[in-house]
């Protein structure tokens, strides 16, 4: 039997899929971005406005992460492993994204320049078009602490139902106080001041341990839901 199983799975089948998702749409954008150009002149980083979406689809794949429980434990995998290998796998697939996005920026930059293009990032971003070192951590942080949020609520209401509800509280402000820290949202009320690489890094860190220690308190004797067919 081979060891980490879920993780294996998940780093060949989902991040696989999350990677060509990913690239297919920043290529996408690339191409499509001349269009403007007939009807507005081009200001604004194609790959800058994808993050704000990315921010939500992160956070969706992570709400997924209750089904996949569901399966995994259902194929013969303990509620154990699931709780140590899918941390994992979050940490992994942020990585991995946010080197994806970071090179998409590079990309974009070079695309830019040889157009004559203006490329103007979002007003509330923490960093600066070329300074890929911030854009990397910026992402990594945003993704891993997406996922979490989005796992942990996912894994409250299949324990806990409609009680489940409380964990959207904790989550809505996590979100919002990670958001502001990344440089995805600009909310004044939720300010952390926290700058730099290493700050936001050591934020997530203890934010991203807490919900997993959360995570696992939700999984690890939880009931299987099992739909018998009439």
């Amino acid at each position: 039997m081979s060891r980490w199983p879920i993780l294996r799975f998940l780093s060949s089948e989902h991040l696989v899929f999350l990677v060509l998702l990913l690239a297919g749409g920043y290529l996408l954008a690339m191409a499509v971005t001349p269009v403007f150009l007939l009807f507005t002149p081009i200001t604004l980083s194609a790959v800058d406005i994808g993050g704000q979406v990315l921010f939500w689809l992160a956070v969706g794949y992570g709400y997924g992460a209750a089904a996949l429980l569901a399966t995994v434990v259902s194929h013969g995998r303990t509620r154990r492993e699931f709780a140590v290998q899918y941390p994992v796998f979050q940490l992994l697939a942020a990585v991995v994204l946010a080197a994806l996005v970071t090179g998409a920026y590079a990309v974009e930059a070079v695309l830019y320049r040889v157009t004559g293009w203006t490329r103007n990032l979002q007003d509330q971003r923490v960093f600066e078009a070329g300074d890929y070192r911030l854009i990397f951590v910026a992402y990594l942080c945003m993704l891993t602490l997406c996922l979490m949020v989005g796992a942990f609520v996912a894994t409250s209401f299949y324990r806990w139902e409609s009680a489940g509800a409380l964990a959207l509280l904790p989550a809505a402000v996590l979100l919002a106080f990670g958001a502001t820290m990344t440089g995805f949202v600009d909310l004044s009320f939720t300010r952390l001041g926290v700058s730099g690489a290493a700050g936001m890094l050591a934020v997530t860190a203890g934010a991203v341990a807490a919900g997993w220690v959360l995570l696992w308190a939700g999984v690890r004797d939880v009931s299987l839901r099992i739909k018998v067919t009439a």
